[in-house]
């Protein structure tokens, strides 16, 4: 099972398209084996590339039998991919040359409407209206239809499931996907069809090494629910790591009960201004952003002075970033507020003085528990 190297870094970006670790594929199985045993399931790939996810050692070595599922189908955008799945895939596996999101229906990934289904796999997750190497993407290189349509490719692909009515999916996406909020409500359909019940939550490090920042992708199996799911089940989810680290959202507090994280001009008279501040969006964010600014612009939070220990809380925290795990990177910064309050002249201190006392230190120690002094790996 090669990685193609067919596509060239544009190539990639706009498709969304990075290949997927051999053990990565054997976590998909190994979690699906847990819940499904039958010999009456179709498996689909609906972008299969060059077909790691459908390679018959793949499946067995996860415990499947050779004969476990009645049809096995790959479909890719990609022709070349397809090339290389062909002289390395079993005969009998079907492979469609097809875009998985243009006129989805089951007939059109030679699937019936009786089958039992269950899709795996790696869907392209790309924000194209990012403006993350955006010179190399073309927003309109791929045809999706209206219902499936959304800036990330990803949330497209997730609804695409929907629309199949897969039984069972487990697919790896980004994390954010599902904790935060604007995301969860973008898969409309889907997390109404659709519960989690497994994760493995792994860092993007595996798949671009030479990234100059992570985040969390989880691999999710999803179960058919006539329920759903809504954003509380996601809070209380307990998410597992590949390396046996275990956490809720519901397990922290978050600064932004407490502050505003986006420019607030429209509610802050000047005369109440003691500081600005940059926007804050999750924790990946505040790597890559200012804190406390000077010069006020189109991302100027501004600052009053009851608010001001809070957001020189957020630049302290912003000094502890190397202790913080990659599966927080889409989180909101956390807080103990108690704690913080018994402790807020000592952050207000630190943030100006860029000193941190032992308090500070062993308050991170406290809040972080477990997660605390995380070595990234992979």
């Amino acid at each position: 099972m090669t990685k193609p190297t067919h596509l060239s870094t544009k190539e990639q970006i706009n498709l969304g398209s990075f290949y997927t670790a051999d053990f990565l594929v054997n976590e998909v199985y190994i979690m699906l084996k847990k819940h499904i045993d039958s010999k009456n399931y179709v498996l689909l790939d609906s972008s299969c590339g060059s077909g790691n996810f459908l390679h018959a050692e793949a499946i067995l070595k996860s415990g499947f039998a050779k004969d476990s599922f009645s049809k096995i189908i790959g479909a890719d955008i990609d022709k070349m991919a397809l090339h290389i799945a062909k002289r390395t895939l079993d005969s009998k596996v079907i492979l469609l040359h097809k875009n998985a999101l243009h006129n989805v229906a089951r007939e059109n990934f030679a699937t019936t409407q009786t089958d039992r289904l269950i899709i795996v796999g790696n869907p392209p997750y790309n924000d194209r209206t990012s403006i993350v190497q955006n010179h190399l993407k073309n927003k309109d290189s791929i045809q999706i239809d209206s219902a499936l349509q959304h800036r990330d490719m990803g949330i497209s692909f997730l609804r695409s499931y929907e629309r199949l009515k897969a039984d069972f999916i487990c697919v790896l996406h980004p994390l954010s996907y599902l904790i935060k909020r604007t995301n969860f409500s973008a898969l409309k359909d889907f997390v109404k069809a659709y519960k989690l019940i497994g994760s493995t939550i792994i860092s993007s490090q595996i798949f671009c090494k030479d990234s100059k920042g992570y985040f969390p992708i989880i691999i999710a199996l999803y179960k058919r629910d006539s329920r759903g799911m809504d954003y509380d089940y996601i809070c209380n989810f307990n998410f597992k790591t590949i390396d046996g680290k275990e956490f809720s959202l519901n397990d922290f507090d978050y600064i932004s009960s407490y502050i505003d994280k986006y420019p607030n001009k429209k509610r802050v008279e000047k005369s109440q201004v003691k500081a600005m501040f940059y926007t804050m969006r999750d924790i990946n964010a505040l790597r890559r952003s200012k804190t406390f600014i000077n010069k006020e612009n189109s991302n100027t939070i501004f600052v009053t002075k009851e608010k001001y220990s809070l957001y020189c809380y957020v630049d302290v925290f912003k000094l502890f970033l190397p202790h913080i795990p990659y599966y927080f990177g889409n989180c909101d910064v956390m807080i103990d507020f108690q704690q913080f309050k018994a402790l807020e002249s000592h952050f207000i201190m630190a943030s100006e003085s860029k000193i941190l006392s032992p308090k500070i230190l062993q308050y991170f120690r406290d809040l972080l528990g477990v997660h605390y002094g995380y070595c990234e790996k992979v």
